[in-house]
């Protein structure tokens, strides 16, 4: 099927960049023209440059809908709006609405300096002939704009109220926000629809339509922990074609790519059964407030009866060398530039099994220099706390007086994952520019470099200190030798990227959770595998060994951690996150397991699945870790990492 004729298609980009009283936002301006930039690329799109209408911060309410007006008269095959800036929620009302902020909005009052999305939508349910219309906004409180709100319309209004070919999709819920950051060159989720017209989606043919780009984007979201895209589209809009796909042809690079199994890999024999559960920003928004085709399925709290069966496969010795770096991926912009504020409320409802025993405090931040902090960890002698960096660098602070002992830099991208040693004096970091550094602590100096193909999203050592597991891009999870920085081992069992790993406190096995919505568990010595495709409805993006019982724990995109301790034991559903989960960790007595989200910091008990408390204050984390002891609870998010002292 054709793309979209360039000469009967027209769009309109608007990126407020620079406002007077809310935070300017330097990546939207640069996100903007990007796009407008690779719309107009013959190797994406082709659009004529008279068809691009590209629109900033010195732009008028009026001028800006009289452009979507006569564009949108115009076509009559695609028309495409996208928007970036700060997003707005109406006050007060049974039923609030998106207002995307203008140069002079006012934060205090929505209604002012800004456009309600209702009145784009109207303009774009006028009768024009276009067989397809795309709506992208980058901001905050997105969902909104798809009716995802609490005030939302039932099921059936929606459709009814669907336009013929509409396709809507957004970087983040109706509570939710999303950011741009100055040390990046676009926001979040402009940058990950950048990376995937730049770059292409290497398993899509010679077209990509809007359904793969908009997978391609979330898959890189979730790693990076940003916000969840949301979805929407109508009468099949999503699986026509939209652009060409640049990586169609190419030359395999390797990222993302899993190597060919083995002959004697794939005829593994079965020795035993085993259950195994083994400021802000909105894009791609719908002209209408329509149902996403596929809604998402709701987990259950036990899959004892759901065949969880797999059987272990006697893994023959293997060790595969890590690939040569391929051709980067695109990079994207974190968080925004100033601290965001404090959230709403707890939503979670108080119940008769909440325990009324820990208490939580602040006790002090450890502030960085640049960049929003992504990782977080606590030395084993619990002397010091790392911290990772957007912007690549880690910092290291005396844990008991937050001042900052160090800063390690080598790494050109993110941290996404930090580890100590056992003995306190070696460090671990996984980063977005595809390696794994190993620190000297005593020196400051990197060790060894571990190459990954592509992105590396989780890094652990083994409890002896003498192995290293890392898993990302791809679906191989690795095993590495601390000493001299070579590969052990590599499992490729999983079907997509591998988000998270964790080492068992005995250090016979890992576990590790994959975009592809299982969890997996190796044998270190290579002798069994096996993989739960059922433990999940979505994305597994954390994982974690308790510290006694052989307890597993897993959280993901679906909002709910599960944990299981045998083959046969069943799952164990910790339900109360109203966002992705972001991270896992259990106290050191096995007693408590935090739970980090984009919605806050939760404590469970760990035996009984009750919740305990919800950590006030702890704004979007995207890490936790426990101090030696279990008296404190260290949260990275934003420009600090915070640390709470849990009392029971």
């Amino acid at each position: 099927m054709a793309l979209p004729d360039p000469g009967a298609s027209r769009a309109v980009l608007v990126g407020i960049d620079k406002y007077r009283h809310l935070p300017s936002l330097r990546p939207v301006g640069q996100g903007r023209d990007r796009m407008a930039e690779l719309l107009r690329d013959p190797t994406v799109w082709g659009l004529e440059r008279r068809h691009v209408t590209v629109l900033g911060p010195q732009a008028s309410r009026d001028d800006i809908l009289t452009a979507i007006k006569s564009a949108a008269r115009e076509t009559t095959d695609t028309f495409l709006l996208y928007f970036a800036g700060h997003g707005l929620r109406s006050r007060g009302g049974s039923a609030q609405q998106l207002h995307l902020a203008l140069t002079g909005a006012d934060d205090e009052h929505p209604q002012i300096g800004s456009i309600a999305y209702p009145d784009i939508r109207d303009i774009l349910t006028a009768g024009h002939q276009a067989r397809r219309k795309i709506v992208l906004l980058d901001c905050c409180y997105s969902g909104l704009a798809g009716g995802m709100g609490q005030q939302a319309a039932p099921r059936e209004e929606l459709q009814q109220a669907a336009i013929e070919g509409s396709y809507l999709l957004t970087s983040a819920s109706s509570t939710q926000r999303a950011f741009a950051h100055d040390g990046r060159p676009y926001p979040e989720f402009t940058g990950a629809l950048i990376g995937v017209l730049e770059h292409g989606v290497r398993t899509a043919g010679p077209e990509l339509t809007l359904d793969q780009t908009w997978r391609a984007a979330r898959a890189t979201l979730l790693r990076r922990g940003a916000p969840e895209p949301q979805q929407f589209g109508q009468n099949a809009a999503g699986q026509l074609p939209w652009v060409r796909n640049r990586a169609y042809g190419a030359p395999a690079g390797g990222e993302s790519q899993a190597r060919p199994k083995p002959a004697a890999a794939r005829r593994r024999k079965a020795v035993r059964a085993l259950r195994v559960l083994g400021m802000p920003l909105v894009t791609l928004a719908l002209a209408t407030p329509i149902l996403p085709r596929n809604p998402p399925v709701q987990g259950t709290d036990d899959r004892a009866s759901e065949g969880r069966s797999a059987a272990p496969r006697v893994r023959p010795p293997s060790t595969v060398a890590p690939s040569a770096s391929p051709t980067p991926s695109a990079s994207l912009a974190p968080s925004s530039g100033t601290t965001p504020k404090q959230r709403d409320p707890d939503p979670t409802p108080r119940t008769n099994t909440e325990e009324k025993g820990v208490q939580v405090s602040l006790a002090r931040s450890y502030v960085g220099q640049t960049g929003f902090l992504s990782a977080v960890a606590y030395a084993p002698d619990g002397r010091l706390i790392a911290g990772g960096s957007e912007d690549g660098s880690i910092y290291l602070w005396n844990a008991d007086t937050a001042e900052r002992v160090r800063i390690l830099s080598g790494h050109s991208d993110r941290i996404t994952s930090l580890a100590f040693g056992p003995g306190s004096s070696t460090l671990a970091s996984a980063s977005g520019d595809k390696t794994v550094r190993l620190w000297d602590l005593s020196s400051g100096e990197s060790r060894h470099t571990l190459s990954h193909s592509g992105e590396v999203y989780s890094v652990a050592f083994s409890p002896d200190g003498g192995t290293l597991v890392s898993g990302g891009q791809g679906n191989a999870v690795h095993l590495w030798s601390v000493s001299d920085g070579r590969a052990r081992e590599t499992f490729a069992d999983q079907k997509e990227d591998v988000l998270a790993v964790a080492f068992s406190p005995d250090g016979t096995t890992v576990l590790s959770g994959s975009y592809d919505r299982s969890a997996a568990e190796y044998d270190v010595g290579g002798r069994w595998a096996w993989r739960d495709d059922k433990l999940s409805s979505d994305a597994i993006t954390a994982v974690a060994y308790g510290p006694k019982g052989f307890v597993r724990a897993a959280g993901g995109y679906d909002k709910v951690v599960r944990t299981w301790t045998g083959p046969e034991s069943g799952t164990k559903a910790f339900k109360g996150h109203t966002e992705s989960i972001t991270a896992l960790a259990f106290s050191p007595d096995g007693e408590i397991l935090a739970s980090a989200g984009l919605d806050a910091i939760r404590l469970w008990d760990a035996q009984k699945a009750t919740f305990l408390k919800a950590i006030p204050g702890a704004d979007s984390p995207r890490d936790i870790a426990f101090s030696p002891d279990g008296k404190y609870l260290a949260g990275a998010g934003g420009k600090a990492v915070q640390l709470w002292s849990i009392t029971r």
